[in-house]
């Protein structure tokens, strides 16, 4: 169904093609989560490498002393892209997650989320990562995509061809905090390997409209799944609070 919504004028044949080849990465992604479980640092740094020119963009911002966001989105391998944020900056990192209902499973995610050294904060403690903010210059990521309960108050656009309510938290908060933020392109490169790319979305968060750096990045991740569909996260419900039955 989100296939059909989203792509209304494909024909059914190559929506079977992305459907089909969905799966197949799906269940690579899988695996290669178990597999995050006991991934050493080296092998971490083979599987999902950094592009060189956004390495040294990312050590030309770390000079800057402002916080840097990184906002991403259910595409390739987001986990181990946060778990090589602890080890491709010197600054402190923290990442936010939607906690789960199951207390068991969110125990597993924040002992191998926080392997390399990046700190989770569940999103109602956003309040704590901004005290933290107020100390030194860090690295934030945010897995954006998410759903949001509370949809007066989300940012509502286009998306895949469907009305779509989105997040606008981390851009309020790079607004108050003057982050640079950057838009995290993961491009699976072969099986079990990824390369992972930065585009900036704004040096100067202050000085942007309200609602340009999340209209930004809702366009940019727009891109990533028309240019290659199947490394998306279809199989969960990303349209059920905008009218989307099931």
């Amino acid at each position: 169904m989100n296939l059909i919504n989203a792509f209304p004028h494909k024909r059914s044949e190559e929506l079977w093609f992305i459907r089909s080849n969905y799966y197949r990465h799906l269940a690579d992604f899988i695996v290669e989560t178990i597999k995050s479980i006991s991934i050493s640092k080296e092998e971490l740094k083979e599987r999902i490498q950094l592009e060189h020119e956004s390495y040294a963009l990312l050590k030309t911002y770390e000079n800057t002393g402002q916080h840097i966001f990184v906002v991403l989105g259910h595409y390739g391998n987001w986990e181990w892209a946060s778990l090589l944020a602890g080890l491709e900056t010197k600054l402190p990192s923290y990442a936010l997650y939607a906690s789960p209902s199951n207390k068991t499973f969110e125990k597993f995610l924040l002992k191998n989320r926080s392997r390399f050294g990046c700190q989770l904060i569940a999103m109602h403690q956003v309040k704590s990562l901004y005290v933290n903010l107020q100390k030194k210059p860090s690295l934030v990521a945010f897995v954006a995509d998410q759903t949001p309960v509370d949809t007066d108050n989300a940012y509502w656009t286009k998306f895949m061809s469907l009305d779509t309510p989105f997040f606008k938290g981390f851009d309020t908060l790079a607004q108050k905090t003057n982050a640079i933020v950057l838009y995290a392109s993961i491009q699976k490169i072969n099986r079990g390997y990824y390369e992972l790319k930065f585009e900036t979305i704004t040096e100067n968060a202050q000085k942007e409209t309200e609602n340009f750096i999340v209209e930004k990045y809702v366009r940019l991740l727009e891109k990533d799944i028309h240019n290659k569909p199947e490394y998306w996260l279809w199989s969960h419900r990303r349209w059920k609070r905008a009218g989307i039955n099931y």
